[in-house]
């Protein structure tokens, strides 16, 4: 929680267009003018009772992680799920599964048929060392932009050599029509990208994007793009610890979406330092490239405590799914401590002395009969839409005006929790001096759509396609967004 303290208004700047449908986060201040007695909330997702959705196969599958991606398909009206795992008794160390499901609560992991010989429920679509030298995942997208249906899913992964070595060679991608049937590129892509990161189609830059870990002095996170998702540009640092981290924090990972028309990012911060633990902040970016914790040093989405699922070692989707008025994140957590730990608190097994002997190259006397217990799985927690930081006030009264924007449509709309309290809109000029009559009655409402009414003689302000300036003036009430519809 941070508050602002009364500052000088910036000087007029060239009015900013807001586009119809958009909606404006509060992940930092590009558009605020000014902000009065104000304070700036950041907001963790509420983890479901309902934890762990899905498990690991009982002395079947060593591990259910989100290295991977959790995505709602409209055509098949059904939730999708793909995750990294192990099959016990086997040689597949490094495997993709699949599952589905209705709700997002209720999994199932179907009997493919993609690899024979394996035991039900046999959910591998893609494995080590029979496809492709298949490494880690990082993410998986249904593009609608691509008129080939055959290329209608694409993965991104991590590229390895054979048995027994596994040295990553770069990274590479596969596409399939179905995202069961995958067809792997067949070579590296990336070679400058070793290991975890995330991809996605940017709609802002009209490319596919990848922020993949940067190996120099410390894991660091850089950025590939592609027009065609074949060939790709030469990767270039943009994220990276600051001087506010602990000592010895290490930025494993950067999970990018796009919403509110900029980019968010959830920084998966490694504490090797400190804790030891992998969990995540909270990033902002206007142009993908330039990136700024918010409230930097706040958790949003943290390990569990003590008898939790997800003691240790949080990692993600690498979006969110929108369901109703919520953000759905889906994530994995863990009951062992990332490699390197030296206390005495180290949880269950270590994840790469138990995938050697599922790979097959521990000595025969070390591998286990059967694997017991849980090490990993994957949960679900839930945030407001719009809901990742909020400006709030108490019946004191606070306001905060928005920079010259430019509306792109007449009716205006808020997120806000304003039940116990009310928020008004004043429109100034563009020089920030109050336009007569052009006050909002109060909203008093709670709600993720609700829409700003003004006096019946006066109509919308917003109508007449000038430069304006917005005042919300907040007592007892919370704004997460703003929109013109």
């Amino acid at each position: 929680v941070s508050a602002e303290t009364p500052a000088p208004p910036r000087p007029v700047t060239t009015p900013v267009p807001l586009t119809a449908g958009v909606h404006q986060l509060f992940l930092d201040d590009a558009l605020i003018s000014r902000r009065n007695n104000i304070t700036s909330n950041l907001h963790t997702p509420r983890k479901s009772s309902a934890n762990p959705v899905l498990m690991p196969e009982p002395n079947l599958e060593v591990d259910a992680l989100l290295y991977g991606t959790v995505l709602f398909d409209e055509e098949a009206e059904c939730f999708k799920m793909w995750y990294f795992t192990g099959r016990a008794g086997t040689q597949m160390a490094w495997t993709l599964a699949y599952a589905t499901s209705d709700d997002g609560i209720h999994w199932k992991k179907p009997d493919l048929g993609v690899i024979d010989g394996l035991r039900s429920p046999a959910n591998t679509v893609m494995t080590h060392p029979l496809t492709e030298n298949f490494g880690e995942p990082f993410s998986v997208i249904i593009d609608r932009h691509d008129p080939d249906p055959s290329r209608r899913y694409k993965m991104v992964y991590r590229y390895l050599t054979p048995l027994p070595a596994m040295k990553a060679l770069g990274t590479t991608t596969a596409t399939s029509a179905d995202g069961i049937h995958w067809k792997p590129f067949g070579r590296v892509q990336m070679p400058a990208i070793l290991d975890i990161g995330h991809f996605f189609y940017d709609p802002l830059q009209r490319k596919y994007a990848v922020y993949g870990r940067l190996w120099a002095h410390r894991r660091q996170v850089q950025l590939a793009y592609s027009d065609d998702f074949k060939s790709w540009t030469k990767p270039y640092l943009v994220a990276d610890i600051n001087d506010q981290d602990p000592p010895g924090t290490q930025l494993y990972s950067l999970a990018v979406h796009v919403d509110g028309g900029q980019y968010i990012g959830l920084s998966q911060l490694y504490t090797r330092g400190t804790s030891h633990l992998l969990e995540f902040e909270l990033a902002a970016s206007r142009d993908g490239r330039t990136w700024k914790r918010v409230h930097q040093g706040e958790t949003f989405l943290p390990c569990g405590g003590h008898g939790e699922w997800d003691r240790f070692n949080n990692s993600i989707s690498s979006n969110p799914v929108r369901v109703g008025d919520e953000l759905w994140f889906y994530y994995s957590g863990r009951t062992y401590r990332h490699s390197g730990y030296g206390g005495k608190d180290r949880g269950t097994e270590e994840a790469q002395s138990l995938r050697a002997r599922v790979g097959g190259t521990a000595k025969e006397t070390d591998k286990p009969a059967a694997f017991r217990g849980m090490r990993s799985a994957i949960g679900l927690a839930r945030l407001r839409l719009d809901g990742y930081v909020s400006l709030s006030a108490s019946y004191d009264g606070g306001t905060v005006t928005t920079v010259p924007v430019l509306p792109g449509a007449s009716s205006l709309h808020l997120n806000a929790a304003a039940r116990w309290g009310r928020i008004t809109v004043e429109v100034l000029d563009q020089q920030g001096q109050p336009i007569p009559g052009a006050r909002s009655l109060p909203v008093e409402s709670d709600g993720t759509d609700l829409t700003v009414r003004w006096p019946a003689r006066t109509g919308s302000p917003l109508a007449a396609k000038r430069p304006i300036q917005l005042r919300f003036t907040l007592h007892n009430a919370r704004l997460y967004s703003y929109w013109v519809q």
